[in-house]
């Protein structure tokens, strides 16, 4: 609540309570409603009994009660063709009216339905209190000012979604920032101007307290002592813990981004995706493939400067060449170089990976160990019309026992990680080429632990 800059006037208090006078006007909005569903019921019993007067005479032709209309003495050919005529011409008619008067009563009880349901809703309304905000304020004379009152509610909120298209690898990457907008707050927002924030009100403005860092050594009589300085994050997620719904940026920068039309977001659980702005960003493309797990090969985009782009973590469609890939998500939780947006796979890329068998051995016993050589074979061919730049990742086994040993690991010209086993080779493969990457390494383990190898 504020006046402006007028230093004369002060708020002393604000409270909320309820307000029911604006019941009296819903009661009088339901009156013609219920007066309506009257005249509806009176309609359907009116319309229910020339229904059944139908059906009676339905009963009637059908032979019901037939020898109310055919007397005893009518046993001649002729009487009896009469009859039957008479029968079909009026059953044909009756069975008509019948199926007409049928749909009229349906038609009074989609009705009835309908005005049902209106009362029920303004019922509702009724029920329900409207809200009044009661301010006290002080002012040593009259005066009539402009107020301006503003409110935080946890009923709305935000995520950041993105569209990535791709025309080709030879072209720039456009991304689309959106918000995914949601408001339940029970105000109608109508042609409002606002801006969209990482920040939360809801966060506590208070700093933490640090308390005591307690370290023991475990007895067997009291247990384990447990370190007090727990309460650290304990009272950190009491104070700052962000609300459900809103949307907390990893690397603790409040980005703003202002929306420069009037927008209306209506209060319901329904969602409004509003384009925020669109950017052109340089981009490296090159094809990533893991032969090991999966024999497709996928297209990535790598962008370097990627920290000036405001980005949050937020889901993705993709499109490439035109055509709906997708859906990724864009994350910045792992600070790198580059950011790595997947683009989808790529069927005019081949890749297979099989073990060679003239290379690999059968397991050889020296003494006291058993020693055996794997091979595998990478096949990669390019189908496409244009060069590509790909990086095929595979790996050799890390050694956790020592009484294994890993020698004799051949892997052509591959990069190769020690810590992680993980072997890289990356090259450029021109139209319709083909390349073979060839992999070897021998193992060597006790023959009394054969049973107890454990990941081959």
């Amino acid at each position: 609540m504020g006046f402006g800059k007028n230093a004369n006037v002060k708020v002393l208090s604000t409270s909320l309570n309820e307000d029911y006078s604006n019941n009296d006007k819903q009661n009088d909005e339901i009156k013609p409603l219920l007066e309506e569903l009257q005249q509806l019921h009176e309609k359907r019993d009116t319309a229910d009994i020339q229904l059944k007067a139908i059906s009676e005479q339905v009963a009637l032709l059908q032979g019901n009660r037939l020898d109310l209309l055919v007397k005893s003495d009518n046993d001649s050919l002729s009487g009896m063709k009469n009859t039957l005529d008479f029968i079909k011409t009026n059953l044909i008619a009756t069975l008509n009216e019948q199926n007409k008067r049928q749909k009229e009563v349906d038609q009074i009880d989609v009705q009835i339905r309908q005005c049902q349901d209106k009362i029920d809703k303004r019922k509702a309304l009724t029920n329900s209190p409207n809200s009044a905000i009661i301010v006290k304020v002080y002012s040593d004379k009259d005066m009539t000012l402009p107020v301006t009152l503003s409110y935080v509610t946890n009923k709305a909120g935000w995520v950041p979604v993105y569209d990535v298209r791709v025309a080709d690898i030879n072209s720039p990457l456009q991304l689309t920032y959106k918000a995914d907008i949601y408001q339940n707050s029970g105000l109608n927002w109508q042609n409002i101007d606002f801006s969209l924030s990482t920040s939360n009100p809801s966060d506590g403005i208070t700093a933490p307290d640090l308390l005591p860092w307690h370290i023991d050594i475990y007895s067997e009589k009291g247990g384990f002592f447990f370190s007090k300085h727990d309460d650290i994050s304990a009272k950190v997620s009491r104070s700052v813990r962000p609300d459900d719904n809103a949307l907390t940026n990893t690397l603790g920068i409040n980005t703003r981004f202002e929306v420069k039309l009037p927008y209306t977001i209506k209060s319901n659980t329904q969602s409004n995706i509003l384009t925020l702005q669109n950017k052109e960003v340089e981009a490296k493309y090159h094809y990533i493939a893991i032969p090991k797990l999966d024999s497709s090969v996928y297209l990535q985009a790598q962008i370097t400067d990627w920290d000036k782009l405001d980005l949050l973590p937020g889901k993705s469609t993709v499109f490439f060449d035109g055509n709906y890939i997708g859906e990724s998500f864009i994350t910045t939780k792992d600070l790198k170089e580059t950011l790595d947006i997947s683009l989808g796979k790529d069927k005019n890329i081949f890749i297979s990976r099989n073990r060679n068998i003239n290379e690999t051995s059968k397991p050889s016993l020296f003494g006291n160990d058993i020693s055996q050589k794997y091979a595998y074979t990478i096949d990669v061919k390019n189908a496409k019309s244009l060069p590509i730049d790909i990086i095929v990742y595979d790996q050799l086994p890390n050694i956790i026992n020592k009484t294994v040993v890993l020698d004799d690991a051949k892997y052509d010209d591959a990069n190769y990680d020690k810590k992680t086993g993980t072997l890289m080779w990356q090259f450029k493969l021109n139209p319709n080429e083909n390349k073979n990457l060839n992999l070897s390494f021998k193992l060597t383990y006790p023959k009394d632990k054969v049973s107890d190898i454990i990941g081959l």
